[in-house]
């Protein structure tokens, strides 16, 4: 039984543009084209192939996957192996929505608490293994942390230019985990060496990072102290841990109220 565009649309519950599509794309094509008219007629044994078509698009194929999947007679296992690739596309994507609302929820507590949108963003990224020129020492407190970071800036500036090492400038500061007082690194990643050459020279492993940006006085503890206050909170209401010294990236000099920092957590998920 032939039936015309329209009738056979409605009893395939679909609209006229998407047979005019799937037509134009040889994805699904009309028993029949009358070469006077141009009416396209369809039968009834078409609607099982449509019907395949249309579960495998509902299962997120694309067009070009399922008119791929249509052509070739596949096997049982072939399907098995498409499918069960799919089903783990689509658990990833459950995993990267579950986030994402996760994220929601807890801006939103945020909102609530405060009456305000957050002002701290805190974003997620993967960074490739760095070769580092670092200066390291155990500060006993706060009241010398300016002095000891200056002088080992200092040393780590003086082994570069001794070894003619490149790098772009922007230094970082590491700060290891230490009860016997503020562990702190001074170093500037570089390029051309080979890590274990010396003491100075080492290399920081590939990390997922949380990270946040500052921008303003260096000087300001206070304003600093809340970020990473908030990558804490971060960390903890997101189930990460942390697995290295906390990384500062100071993008810009220090030499003003204008300073732009990025902190960087080293964490994984507990």
């Amino acid at each position: 039984m032939m039936l015309k565009i329209g009738d056979f649309a409605r009893l395939a519950h679909v609209s006229l543009k998407t047979l005019h599509h799937y037509d134009e794309i040889g994805l699904f094509r009309p028993q029949h084209i009358d070469r006077f008219t141009g009416y396209r007629y369809y039968a009834l044994e078409q609607l099982p192939r449509l019907n395949r078509i249309l579960v495998l698009k509902g299962l997120g194929f694309s067009l070009e996957q399922v008119r791929q999947m249509m052509q070739v007679d596949l096997s049982a296992d072939e399907l098995r192996g498409m499918l069960r690739l799919r089903q783990a596309q689509v658990e990833q994507e459950i995993e990267q929505a579950t986030a994402t609302l996760r994220q929601l929820q807890i801006r939103l507590r945020q909102i609530e608490q405060e009456q305000n949108m957050p002002i701290i963003d805190i974003l997620t990224k993967v960074i490739s293994p760095l070769t580092i020129v670092g200066a390291r020492e155990v500060v006993p407190g706060p009241a010398q942390m300016r002095e000891r970071c200056m002088a080992l800036n200092e040393q780590a500036c003086q082994f570069i230019s001794d070894h003619q090492l490149r790098t772009d400038g922007v230094s970082l500061a590491l700060y290891y985990d230490n009860t016997n007082g503020i562990d702190v690194e001074m170093a500037y990643a570089v390029e051309g060496a080979a890590p274990g050459q010396s003491l100075l020279l080492h290399q920081l492993p590939t990390a997922i990072v949380c990270y946040a940006t500052y921008s303003g006085s260096y000087d300001d503890f206070g304003a600093v102290g809340q970020l990473h206050g908030a990558l804490h909170q971060w960390i903890e209401q997101n189930g990460y841990r942390i697995t290295g010294p906390v990384r500062e990236w100071y993008l810009r000099p220090a030499s003003d109220s204008s300073g732009l920092m990025e902190i960087q957590y080293p964490v994984e998920k507990s």
